[in-house]
């Protein structure tokens, strides 16, 4: 029986999995290794957080680009939403907890023992992988390989998925001294609000992107009423989905190749019609969603990093957008003075004799510090990959399976997401989904693009033609 190693339990991972087992027309075993989270949610849909809400409405939130409603009719079983008429269902912004129910839901149906016809059978090791050693010997070659755990038995396997999602957070100087400080919060993720400090004291948010979102959020819901200093380079927060309108493409779809310079053109002279016809210029952005990993990969390796240098940022907040009812309770902390967000650039962080001391340096380049009380890194995952802290991603570039993008962003991958190795040559038995392909896709963390990869990575394993899906254009709540 031919069994396909994930390693990687959380949505990626596991809907791969799941449409393995929609696909497979002989017997197949698949084993998922899932480490950190609970298996099937991930780190996003793994909080148990009401007030953390999907950035996307539910009417595009099915796992499955082949059934595109099936997230709102799995809804409509939950009792919580009996009193919702369809239309404002499809339009609400669910728990994210509830999500992680969903695709645990999916799990339990097609990976379970339920149905006597499926082909599949599914094993979850609560595990993580260090290393993949090659069964063949010549380079290239397609004899699969052995999935190295750390505590449990080595894993066989014909296929190797790498679905491991984001690195954890990069570190900043000085965290590591601060380690068993528990002043002191290196994984937002974890339970710090079970320990407060009083509402006399200061906590610093390092970032403002999603994830200082989603703290902002848990302190203002727990009536936490102190204060509250945000720290990030651009001092920018994410921005309020909004009803977009019917607009044309500001890029057209003629098959040309476009420099990076003729996009911004075009890209800027598109958000001023759109002011000129009171819209918000967002609409652009949205509006190249179907197409931007197709116009990333077009640009120059130079191009790609200028755009990180010069206009990621702004692409960022105005992108990954924020649920109504979040950008309210944001807004409400700004305008009460219990929040404040600070430009500026981390240098430093140590333990004083109060709190932890955050040494910055601030736009006009001027030295500056802040203590607080509470300090939680919300800077986002590492994205160089080339110096992975993870022993699987340094094992496989040493043995030249892997090797990182050009961007350093992730790991080199061919259209059909075969992972690609030293010298440019594929390794034929492993495959890679998620955003660990950002480098080579940019658009490669949201789940209408997460769920394309799953769907058409399966059929690459099993070794079927690839059945095309059409998306459907989508004109907002589009992240």
């Amino acid at each position: 029986m031919p069994t396909t190693a994930i390693i990687g339990g959380g949505f990626s991972g596991t809907l791969a999995a799941v449409n393995l087992a929609r696909f497979a027309t002989s017997p197949q075993r698949v084993v998922i290794v899932n480490s950190g989270r609970p298996f099937g949610r991930g780190t996003a849909y793994g909080t148990t957080r009401g007030e953390h809400l999907l950035n996307v409405a539910a009417r595009n939130m099915s796992a499955f680009p082949d059934q595109p409603t099936h997230f709102f009719e799995w809804l409509r079983s939950r009792s919580e939403f009996d009193a919702i008429d369809d239309h404002t269902l499809r339009e609400t912004f669910i728990p994210r907890r509830i999500f992680g129910d969903y695709v645990r839901g999916m799990a339990a149906h097609y990976l379970g023992t339920a149905d006597p016809r499926s082909h599949v059978q599914c094993e979850v090791v609560e595990d993580s992988a260090v290393d993949v050693i090659p069964r063949g010997v010549e380079p290239g070659s397609n004899q699969g390989g052995v999935v190295m755990l750390e505590k449990g038995e080595p894993i066989e396997a014909e296929s190797i998925l790498l679905a491991t999602g984001n690195q954890p957070p990069a570190g900043l100087p000085g965290a590591k001294k601060l380690a068993n400080d528990r002043r002191y919060c290196g994984n937002p993720w974890k339970d710090w609000h079970e320990n407060l400090p009083s509402e006399d004291q200061h906590i610093v948010i390092l970032g403002t992107g999603l994830t200082a979102v989603d703290v902002i959020v848990t302190l203002r819901n727990k009536g936490w009423n102190g204060k509250i200093t945000a720290i990030s380079r651009n001092g920018m927060l994410p921005q309020r989905h909004f009803r977009g309108i019917e607009w044309p493409h500001a890029v057209p779809d003629d098959g040309q190749t476009r420099s990076l310079k003729e996009l911004v053109k075009l890209i800027r002279s598109d958000c001023e019609r759109l002011r000129g016809v009171s819209q918000n210029p967002a609409i652009a952005v949205d509006k190249l969603r179907g197409r931007t990993q197709q116009l990333w990969k077009a640009l120059s390796l130079e191009e790609r990093q200028l755009f990180l240098k010069k206009y990621s940022a702004d692409w960022n907040v105005i992108r990954h957008r924020i649920a109504g009812p979040i950008h309210d309770a944001i807004t409400d902390a700004l305008d009460c003075g219990q929040l404040t967000i600070t430009p500026a650039t981390i240098e430093s962080l140590a333990s004083g004799e109060h709190g932890i001391e955050i040494q910055m340096v601030n736009r006009d380049g001027s030295s500056d510090r802040i203590e607080g009380d509470l300090v939680i890194n919300c800077t986002g995952p590492k994205s160089r990959f080339s110096d992975s802290a993870l022993p699987l991603y340094r094992n496989l570039f040493e043995r030249g399976l892997a090797r990182p993008d050009e961007m350093d962003m992730g790991i080199a991958v061919t259209d059909d997401f075969t992972v690609v190795g030293k010298d440019d040559t594929p390794t034929p038995f492993m495959y890679a989904i998620g955003p660990i392909l950002k480098g080579t896709l940019w658009e490669s963390i949201a789940v209408p693009e997460l769920r394309q990869q799953a769907y058409l990575v399966a059929q690459s394993i099993l070794h079927q033609e690839p059945v095309a899906v059409s998306s459907l254009d989508t004109t907002e709540y589009c992240i």
